[in-house]
């Protein structure tokens, strides 16, 4: 079972010791290495979107409980990846939002936020996988 950062450190403090593989574990993605960078200028940019308000509100979290990684947002209870790539250039097979083993993978919020059909998945995957 993965775990995020901060859970690791709940689990620290609290004194239970967690083994860890020193190689990372390769999961399966389709997406792989094709995710927007994510820097604190970044999650201040995506403070001032009003679905990534809501979404936060909705989790029951502040935007301090949110951390920019280098290629993901650590949001606590689990990471989530942005594809750095167009609509036209993902398959019409796959979802567009993924979820697994607490690492989300999603499009931009801007392209979320046009998209009824993208906004409902988005809500669907984290109801379903990750609350």
């Amino acid at each position: 079972m993965a775990i995020t950062s901060r859970q690791f450190d709940q689990l620290s403090e609290m004194g239970i010791s967690l083994w860890q593989s020193r190689t990372p574990v390769s999961s399966e993605s389709t997406h792989q290495d094709h995710y927007l960078a994510q820097t604190q200028q970044s999650l201040m940019k995506l403070t001032k979107q009003k679905i990534f308000s809501d979404i936060l509100l909705s989790l029951n979290l502040t935007i301090g409980e949110v951390k920019a990684q280098n290629d993901h947002l650590d949001v606590g209870l689990f990471n989530w990846y942005f594809l750095d790539e167009g609509l036209e250039d993902i398959s019409k097979e796959k979802p567009l939002i993924q979820c697994l083993e607490n690492k989300l993978v999603s499009p931009n919020i801007e392209t979320i936020a046009q998209s009824v059909n993208l906004k409902k998945q988005l809500w669907h995957t984290i109801t379903n996988n990750l609350l």
